[in-house]
């Protein structure tokens, strides 16, 4: 039996099931769905208001189980491919040349390389390097509005990781994942935050997200745009 809530701006749609147990319980799935299952003979009327009084949990568990997963943004580097860089969608050209090297041409990316055997080489090493140019060039000012009033990363590194965007580590290192560059400004200015938040509070509790909707009043939108290029 599928019901659903209303909690602030959000929705929080779950499956409602019955069986022999005798208090109600609430699980939230790897895949973010929500599943409750209640004693036989319950008022669903009865259940409504407890499932209210969880939303917070339940959303922060879905943000939880959100940030693992898979980030999959492969590419081919070929001549009428596309690519995204910031969120915007670019198309590729490939072309022999003198020597390797990559630039922007108008909408386009152009690649010159060598032998074209080695362009998504010569592209994947220009964009590594873009990336942690560029995602640092945004983190910045984030960083410095966050200094003001808390404490800030020992240090920036970037990684490619499978199953997250960024990380923060126990000895206060900010991770991004450089294949961040794929998406819009807006959708790393809330990994930064998310992150950076982190370091305040380790776990996806309440006062985390107080936090960062201190900082980042509209994060719920960044991140529902960040989820589409997964």
């Amino acid at each position: 039996m599928q019901q659903e809530i209303q909690f602030g701006s959000k929705k929080i749609h779950f499956s409602l099931r019955f069986s022999n147990r005798k208090t109600l319980g609430i699980k939230v799935q790897p895949d973010a769905s929500v599943e409750v299952i209640a004693p036989h003979n319950t008022d669903v009327e009865k259940i409504l208001p407890i499932v209210r009084k969880k939303a917070l949990w339940i959303l922060q568990q879905q943000t939880y189980f959100l940030n693992f997963n898979p980030v999959e943004l492969d590419y081919t580097i070929k001549s009428g491919y596309s690519i995204h860089y910031l969120g915007r969608q670019y198309k590729l050209h490939v072309e022999k040349a003198e020597k390797d090297e990559v630039f922007y041409k108008g909408n386009m990316f152009q690649v010159n390389v060598k032998e074209k055997k080695n362009a998504k080489t010569v592209f994947d090493n220009w964009l590594k390097q873009r990336a942690k140019d560029r995602i640092m060039q945004i983190a910045e000012p984030l960083i410095k509005k966050f200094e003001k009033k808390h404490e800030v990363p020992s240090s920036v590194f970037f990684q490619e990781m499978p199953t997250r965007w960024g990380s923060c580590s126990v000895k206060n290192k900010l991770i991004l994942n450089p294949k961040l560059i794929h998406t819009p400004k807006r959708c790393i200015e809330y990994v930064v935050m998310h992150e950076l938040c982190h370091l305040i509070h380790k776990h996806h509790n309440k006062k985390f997200f107080n936090l960062l909707t201190l900082m980042m009043p509209d994060w719920e939108k960044r991140k529902e745009k960040l989820d589409t290029f997964l």
